[in-house]
């Protein structure tokens, strides 16, 4: 197999892999997509939108984010009157969301803005610099990574966030766990089995995973490195992570023996890893066992998962669609439509999940999880 795309990042994968013998999938997928100015997310192509190779909630409608204040808003009533309260968003790209969110809550809920203080961390420079813009005028905090962040009170979302971090690529052949490394012959790569790692093993040890014979599938140690610490970081209040994935139950079952990794090119998606690397998206759906197991042994404890399209219904979106169908233009029809692509069932409603995990809260109680979705593997924890 041949790597197409930036020539100065394949050289660089191609240097690392015959300087080493070979390098992981998970450490090419790091490459493609985080190298300093060359990967897909640290570089300065448009990522999002029309001109970018996908679509998020956040950038479909304001209404996502500004539901979302309206949730947030219910956890400091309940929980948080009168007291400053720090709201932070993991991997907060452009800014969008977090705009839609300030914006709402400084127009909606001036207690809760008055005692908020919204921490962004991100750290590619080119969505600093266009948060450093949009965002000017509410009181913001920037950090390159949550290390970085003090002990907090109050919020953590993440927005599509978990899956797009690097993960290992592996496969069951004759009763054992492989990963797949690649290397290098001539001036093609090869695809190499090696025996997985203590870490990788403990992963499916731990989380009681038995994956069936002849399975390729994705195991994402970043992810549940990431929980860890911002349950570590979280003295008290809640985590809200929106993304796409499953259970292990769902995620692990046979006719997902190709795994769930794919790739986003101009809207667009193919199983192509290998091409256009650093000009397109990798993702793998995200193991919610996984994000709920490793958040208890930080102290993050299980309040609730449900799909988007329930969630936001919950907080009001029916009532808003309403009152855009009342309205009868063109305008308000024309968003309308972007409103249900919010919600469809196989769609982006059913799609994305949100997982919501608390710490030092008790009996948590929140709108949003009014109505949850039919109790199926898909969604049992």
């Amino acid at each position: 197999m041949k790597l197409t795309g930036k020539k100065e990042l394949i050289n660089l994968i191609l240097g690392e892999i015959e300087k080493r013998g070979g390098i992981s999938f998970k450490e090419f997928m790091d490459f493609a997509l985080y190298y300093p100015s060359l990967g897909y997310y640290t570089s300065d192509k448009e990522k999002i939108g029309g001109y970018g190779d996908f679509f998020t909630s956040s950038e479909l409608d304001p209404v996502f984010g500004q539901l979302l204040a309206k949730q947030f808003n219910e956890i400091y009533e309940k929980y948080f009157k009168d007291k400053k309260i720090s709201l932070v968003e993991v991997g907060s790209g452009k800014g969008l969301l977090a705009y839609d969110i300030l914006n709402e809550i400084k127009n909606n809920y001036p207690d809760f803005y008055k005692n908020l203080q919204f921490v962004s961390i991100e750290k590619s420079p080119y969505h600093l610099k266009s948060q450093e813009e949009l965002l000017k005028g509410f009181n913001v905090k920037w950090y390159d990574t949550l290390e970085d962040v003090e002990d907090l009170e109050g919020i953590v979302y993440s927005n599509e966030l978990f899956d797009a971090l690097p993960v290992h690529l592996i496969k069951k052949l004759n009763s054992r766990i492989y990963e797949i490394y690649l290397t290098k012959k001539e001036d093609e790569i090869v695809e190499e089995l090696r025996p997985a790692t203590k870490d990788i093993l403990d992963y499916l040890k731990e989380l009681k995973i038995d994956i069936p014979e002849g399975m390729t599938t994705e195991i994402n140690l970043i992810a549940t490195d990431l929980i860890g610490k911002i349950g570590q970081k979280l003295k008290r209040g809640f985590v809200f992570t929106v993304d796409y994935g499953y259970p292990s139950k769902e995620l692990y079952k046979p006719y997902r023996m190709r795994g769930t990794l794919l790739c986003y090119y101009k809207h667009t998606y193919n199983e192509n890893y290998y091409e256009n690397v650093g000009l397109q998206d990798i993702t793998s759906h995200v193991n919610f066992s996984a994000l709920v197991y490793y958040g208890k042994k930080s102290g993050l404890e299980f309040t609730s998962f449900t799909d988007q399209a329930h969630f936001l219904i919950n907080l009001g979106l029916g009532d808003v669609m309403m009152e855009l169908q009342e309205k009868g233009d063109y305008k308000s029809y024309e968003r309308l439509n972007r409103l249900k692509t919010l919600i469809l069932p196989k769609g982006m409603g059913e799609k994305f999940k949100v997982l919501i995990q608390h710490k030092n809260v008790e009996n948590p109680d929140l709108s949003g999880l009014r109505i949850l979705p039919p109790q199926n593997d898909r969604y049992k924890i």
